[in-house]
């Protein structure tokens, strides 16, 4: 991936859970352009999955809800999921990173609807719950995703589970 952008330098934020969120949209605000890197599928990291988090105790939704509501309102940020720093080069104020971004196998028109899922039948381990319980191989990760998208997990690519996925969709 490339992005360059004479005069104003782009922010790279790696890790999209609050903290990561916070920091992009800070810079965002402030007028820079920012990537906002993230491995999973989904912003908020493990806060989302919380049933109370700290100082305040509010349920996840509080806090996540207003970083989700400011980040679709900047245009400012650009948010790449199911994407990692593979290479980082250079000196300060002048970085070349390298990023490798795997594939969700569902596109940008995703409505979200579950058609997919419903269609597929293969399990796999939660990565949303250390692995401790399984879920189905095309899901939303969790109720508040962004982007609220599903994800096909690779290992049901070119099995019948996933022409039923794609025709489902």
């Amino acid at each position: 991936m490339s992005a360059q952008q004479t005069g104003s330098p782009v922010v790279l934020v790696v890790g999209g859970g609050i903290s990561g969120m916070t920091a992009a949209l800070e810079a965002a605000e402030c007028g820079r352009q920012v990537i906002l890197v993230e491995r999973s599928p989904t912003l908020g990291g493990r806060t989302a999955l919380l049933y109370r988090y700290f100082p305040k105790m509010c349920h996840p939704t509080c806090g996540l809800e207003i970083n989700l509501r400011r980040l679709r309102a900047n245009r400012n940020v650009r948010v790449l999921t199911m994407a990692e720093v593979t290479a980082v080069k250079g000196s300060a104020g002048h970085y070349e990173v390298t990023l490798k971004q795997h594939p969700r196998y569902v596109n940008e028109k995703c409505t979200a609807c579950g058609d997919c899922a419903r269609a597929v039948s293969a399990k796999i381990r939660n990565p949303f719950n250390y692995g401790l319980d399984e879920i189905g191989a095309a899901y939303l990760p969790h109720a508040m995703a962004y982007p609220p998208r599903y994800v096909i997990d690779p290992s049901v690519i070119g099995t019948p589970d996933a022409q039923k996925a794609k025709d489902a969709c």
